[in-house]
């Protein structure tokens, strides 16, 4: 009966998918004009998504750490009762995520990236309840993390729903999955440019002419609901500050080099903790437990914020706008940002699910202000008090951890409506995303996939070739020769190959160089020598391999090494044991249907 009351649902469901999409297609609307539609819609959901979201959060904190810390009496009778709270969130988290969406956990971002680079866009539907419930009791239990990445996440799975619903190419899906990611940025940080710059810099890495409108329109949308029921008012109100002195400019570049060393250790402080945390044998669902207990014994002994939590805890905008101000003094500052970035990691990397991108402004900010204290006591009539350097900061530190620069300082110029900045921002920004990019190529985004083996590639020319591997490319019949093969015989096999170049075997079978038509063409003109001479007498020893994991992008880093006209493929990086031969003109050929196919999309 239970089964015969699923399949009713199902049924109406399907019925109900099949008469929607006939009304819109009834229309007689043009494939853009009817992904426009599409786009206002995951503007207008996202828009409330995002004022959802919000309200989940409050509700959160009212529950853990508003009557929880009553019932506790953590203010003051019982202080060492305070990591219960975000334990007890923890579990709530880690029971949710390991039971119905493993992928919510995190901070939400790269799984998106993963859906449009694997799976063309495809994010299962329960992902945005099941997000929006486990970051809200993350957040509002203590845990430090931000809400931008559960509210892209939730934001691009209901784009993703709804191009599934209506039976969207993966193509243009990836496009919605994009316009959900920007409504979610829009309407959280009231920031629709930036909504729009991170969905292009981001999620798609593509800045193509006619993905532009859409993602526009539901920016737009999304933040026009979300002031509706938000307010039209700023995240942060700082004072009008701006450059005191041109010579000021030097101080901003090295704060720039400064975090963007300091964005590369917070990205590898969280996926450090993510590793021992990942050693614990336990299960998956009560690792959250331990990392909210370790947060809640740190809050015992750190200050409050006007709200009787530690500064750290959730989002922690109160901390960022005291520092904006010059409320902070030097050694808050400097705790703050040490306390960030271990309870930041702890919370992610034991399974905690929110957003990086909160907690890479606070640090950028404490730590913009450190050292905006030390120039001002050292230059205090040619530099700005250190709350113009922790809003630089901000800005500085996002693009560090995200190496989406131009996201960084629309977002900031967004939430603070404070132009004057933009010199030093700007400066600042550039110079700590160079530095972090420097230090390591991948962002605090990408690293994560990478480390699960996927590498996330943008669609320019020599991008194309790292989406192909060289499996996919290589010729596994070629001909080859052993070491004592006579010199007539090589001749008579250059003449009925189709390569320039031919492997060389010992007598187990392991390659052992190569020898290439160019280097013996001359000889080929003297036939009276040929009794004389061998293959081990004119193979490479010094020859180049590669192996199929690699991708076309280094084989052609290879070929301009070597300047071969074909390279051995070995079955791994140390061995001898020879797959195939990859030609330049088997590269080419496959480059060239990857980059029409490229196009026709």
């Amino acid at each position: 009966m239970a089964q015969t009351k699923a399949s009713r649902i199902i049924n109406a469901a399907t019925r109900f998918q099949l008469k929607a999409t006939k009304l819109l297609l009834s229309l007689r609307l043009g494939e853009d004009s009817f992904l426009y539609i599409l786009a206002g819609l995951i503007g207008v959901g996202g828009g409330f998504g995002a004022v959802l979201f919000r309200w989940l959060i409050g509700m959160g904190h009212f529950l853990f750490l508003g009557q929880g810390q009553i019932l506790l009496s953590t203010h003051s009778n019982f202080p060492w009762l305070l990591p219960i709270l975000p334990a007890l969130g923890g579990l709530c988290v880690g029971m949710l995520t390991y039971l119905f969406a493993k992928e919510a956990k995190g901070h939400g971002v790269p799984e998106v990236m993963a859906a449009v680079v694997e799976e063309g866009g495809v994010i299962r539907a329960r992902v945005v309840i099941i997000k929006a419930l486990a970051s809200a009791i993350c957040i509002g239990s203590g845990g430090s993390v931000g809400r931008e990445g559960p509210i892209v996440q939730i934001g691009s799975a209901f784009g993703s729903s709804t191009g599934q619903f209506f039976r969207i190419s993966r193509q243009r899906l990836r496009i919605l999955v994009s316009c959900g990611a920007a409504a979610g940025i829009s309407a959280t940080f009231n920031a629709p440019i930036a909504g729009l710059l991170f969905a292009l810099e981001v999620i798609l890495g593509e800045f193509a002419i006619h993905i532009f409108t859409p993602i526009i329109i539901s920016s737009v949308l999304a933040t026009v609901v979300a002031r509706i029921f938000l307010g039209n008012i700023f995240a942060f109100s700082v004072p009008a500050y701006q450059l005191v002195h041109p010579i000021e400019l030097g101080n901003y570049i090295v704060l720039g080099l400064i975090l963007g060393v300091m964005a590369v250790v917070f990205t590898k402080t969280l996926y450090k903790a993510e590793d021992l945390f990942d050693e614990i044998p336990i299960p998956e669902y009560l690792k959250p437990v331990i990392g909210g207990l370790i947060i809640g014994a740190m809050g015992i002994f750190a200050p409050h914020s006007p709200n009787n939590d530690p500064a750290f805890f959730g989002v922690g905008y109160e901390a960022i706008t005291d520092a904006l101000v010059n409320n902070l003094p030097l050694l808050m500052l400097s705790v703050y940002f040490v306390a960030k970035l271990v309870a930041t990691s702890l919370t992610l990397g034991s399974g905690g699910s929110g957003g990086i991108f909160a907690p890479s402004l606070f640090m950028g900010a404490m730590m913009g202000g450190v050292f905006g204290y030390g120039v001002h006591a050292l230059f205090p009539n040619l530099t700005a008090s250190s709350g113009a350097y922790a809003l630089v900061g901000m800005a500085a530190m996002v693009g560090g951890t995200t190496h989406a620069p131009l996201t960084a300082m629309l977002i900031i110029f967004e939430m603070t409506n404070d132009y004057a900045i933009i010199l030093p921002l700007m400066l600042a920004t550039g110079i700590s995303t160079i530095v972090a990019n420097l230090i390591e190529r991948e962002s605090i985004y990408t690293l994560k996939l990478s480390r699960r083996g996927l590498r996330i590639r943008r669609e320019t020319d020599i991008s194309i070739l790292e989406r192909i591997q060289v499996r996919e490319a290589l010729a596994e019949r070629y001909d080859a020769v052993s070491v004592d093969t006579p010199m007539r015989d090589i001749v008579e096999l250059f003449k009925n190959s189709q390569f320039h170049d031919i492997p060389v075997l010992d007598d187990e079978g392991g390659f052992v160089g190569m020898i290439h038509f160019r280097d013996i063409r001359p000889i080929m003109l003297n036939p009276n020598i040929y009794s004389l001479i061998i293959a081990n007498d004119l193979l490479r020893y010094d020859d180049v391999t590669i192996t199929p994991s690699d991708t076309l992008a280094d084989a052609l880093m290879k070929f301009s090494i070597g300047d071969v006209s074909e390279l051995p493929v070995v079955d791994e990086a140390d061995s001898r044991k020879i797959v195939g031969v990859l030609s330049r003109a088997s590269l080419m050929h496959r480059y060239q249907q990857e980059l029409l196919e490229h196009r026709k999309k």
